[in-house]
């Protein structure tokens, strides 16, 4: 049997031999595999971790920006509702001042109805004698007197059954504007006044002014609420009549409803 040339070895070497032994042993694997692990798991976690980080920093630039759209979207539909609201306040208002006016014309055209009536009872001689006509256009009501019953024969003076019909138009007025309105033609002119009134004009002015003073001195019309105005041909707009309409030369008295 050969010998082993490690038998006579100097003991240091033998203790070196054996240290060299123990390191080859189960604790250098480990450490080898403790690496490995740690490298794997660096590598798997930036591996994961990095596209994991980009992922979250696009969700969160989309988040923002849907935000910022979703505040965009906001604002306006606040906008949208604040001008609703004012178109909304606006029709509002502008259906209360229609439905104002409308019941403001309808008190006024049912005070012109009620003027009628009592000019109906006041002026009930002329009426009968076909000498007057009532009626209503709009918020107006109108009494309209022949020259012939007005007016004295063959003079530019209110004769006295004209003074009472006219009397009883002011009372009927009360507080309300009273617009005088003369309408004659050529043939109405009486030959005593037709060197000084030679037009219709003229002298429908005069008709006026006669029946105006009438109302002013002896019936007490207000002068802020009392007009006067002369025509020379028949109107182009007649109102409804009631009754016989009174055509040729006449004066219209025209009251509005509202005081």
């Amino acid at each position: 049997m050969s010998k082993n040339p490690f038998e006579d070895m100097d003991p240091d070497v033998q203790a070196m031999r054996a240290s060299m032994r123990a390191s080859g042993g189960p604790t250098r694997w480990g450490r080898i595999l403790t690496a490995v692990l740690v490298v794997a798991c660096l590598t798997f976690g930036f591996a994961y971790h990095l596209p994991l980080q980009q992922a979250h920093s696009a969700l969160a630039g989309r988040f923002s920006e849907l935000q910022a759209q979703v505040g965009t979207a906001q604002r306006a539909l606040e906008e949208s509702k604040a001008r609703a609201k004012e178109l909304s306040d606006k029709q509002q208002t502008l259906q209360s001042q229609s439905d104002q006016a409308k019941q403001s014309e309808k008190e006024r055209s049912d005070a012109s109805q009620t003027i009628k009536a009592t000019l109906q009872a006041k002026l009930d001689k002329p009426l009968a004698k076909e000498q007057a006509a009532l009626g209503v256009a709009g918020s107006q009501a109108m009494a309209a007197l022949s020259l012939s019953y007005v007016l004295s024969a063959g003079k530019l003076e209110v004769s006295p059954l004209g003074k009472a019909a006219l009397c009883s138009v002011a009372s009927a007025a009360g507080d309300r504007t009273i617009r005088v309105v003369a309408i004659a033609d050529k043939k109405s002119i009486p030959p005593a006044l037709a060197l000084k009134l030679k037009t219709p004009l003229q002298y429908s002015v005069a008709v006026a002014e006669a029946v105006t003073t009438t109302l002013l001195e002896k019936c007490g019309a207000a002068p802020a609420r009392t007009s006067a105005t002369g025509v020379a041909a028949e109107p182009a707009a007649r109102p409804q009549l009631d009754g016989k309409k009174l055509n040729g030369a006449r004066v219209e008295l025209w009251l509005d409803g509202s005081p």
